[in-house]
C-alpha cells in the first residue's frame, strides 16, 4: 500500500503544467530573441554611422576647386509647394551602391581611401574635375556604372547595414553664397518609388548621430538634412 501511495504521489507533470512551462519558456525564448535582434540591429547602426563619419571627414578635407558648382538641385515642398533652389554635391549609400554626385566627391572619397579605382581612371577623373565629368568606360575597382543621373556608382562593404533604422543615408556639400563648402547630412527608411522619401524623424536621427546636432534642418529632395 505504502509503495502504491509514493506511486501516485510520484506521476510527473500534468499536461497543464507542461503547457504553462511551455509557455513560460516561449515567452522567455521570444524575449531573448527580440533583445538579439536590437542588439544585432544597435552594431550595424554604429558600423553605418562610422561609415557616414569617414565619408563626412572625406568630404571635409577634400580640397574642392574654387570654381566648384555641385549640383543644380529644385525642390518644391509636397506641402507648401514653396520651391527651392541648392547647389550641392552628395554621397548617397543604400544597401546596394555608393553614388558620388561629381567629380570632386568622387575624388574624395577615392582620396580618403573608401572606394578604390585604377590609377589610370582616378587620373582621367581628376583631369576632367571641372568641365565636362567623364567616367570610366566599365566596371574598374570598386567603380561599377554611371547611374542614369551622372552619378559614379561603387560597390563595396560600405553599403548600409542597418535593416530598420534606415535604409538610404546621404552626406552633403552645400555650395555657399561665400563660395565655401558647407557639409550635410540626411537618412530615410521610408520606401522610395521617384526622388527622396520624406522621413523627418530618421533624417534627424541619424544627422545627429553622424554630429550636426546643432545643425539647421532645411527641406529638400523631400528629406531633411543636417547642415553645418
Amino acid at each position: 500500500m505504502k509503495d502504491n501511495k509514493k506511486m501516485q504521489k510520484n506521476k510527473g507533470f500534468t499536461l497543464i503544467e507542461l503547457i504553462v512551462v511551455f509557455a513560460i519558456m516561449a515567452v522567455l525564448t521570444s524575449f531573448v530573441t527580440l533583445l538579439i535582434i536590437r542588439y544585432i540591429e544597435r552594431a550595424r547602426q554604429e558600423m553605418d554611422v562610422h561609415n557616414a563619419t569617414l565619408i563626412r571627414d572625406a568630404i571635409n578635407i577634400y580640397p574642392f576647386p574654387s570654381d566648384y558648382q555641385g549640383i543644380d538641385v529644385e525642390y518644391t515642398d509636397p506641402e507648401t509647394h514653396e520651391s527651392e533652389h541648392y547647389e550641392r554635391g552628395w554621397v548617397y549609400v543604400d544597401k546596394d551602391e555608393i553614388r558620388c554626385s561629381d567629380a570632386s566627391t568622387c575624388l574624395a572619397m577615392i582620396e580618403a581611401g573608401l572606394v578604390y579605382i585604377s590609377p589610370q581612371a582616378e587620373a582621367q577623373i581628376r583631369a576632367h574635375e571641372t568641365g565636362r565629368m567623364w567616367f570610366p568606360p566599365g566596371p574598374d575597382g570598386d567603380y561599377i556604372r554611371r547611374t542614369n543621373i551622372n552619378e559614379y556608382a561603387f560597390k563595396n562593404s560600405m553599403t548600409v547595414k542597418a535593416r530598420r533604422t534606415w535604409n538610404t543615408y546621404q552626406l552633403d556639400a552645400y555650395l555657399g553664397a561665400d563660395g565655401s563648402v558647407k557639409l550635410g547630412a540626411s537618412a530615410s527608411n521610408a520606401q522610395r518609388t521617384n526622388g527622396h522619401a520624406k522621413d523627418v524623424e530618421t533624417a534627424k536621427n541619424f544627422a545627429r548621430r553622424v554630429g550636426f546636432e546643432n545643425a539647421l534642418t532645411t527641406p529638400i529632395g523631400e528629406q531633411y538634412t543636417g547642415q553645418y
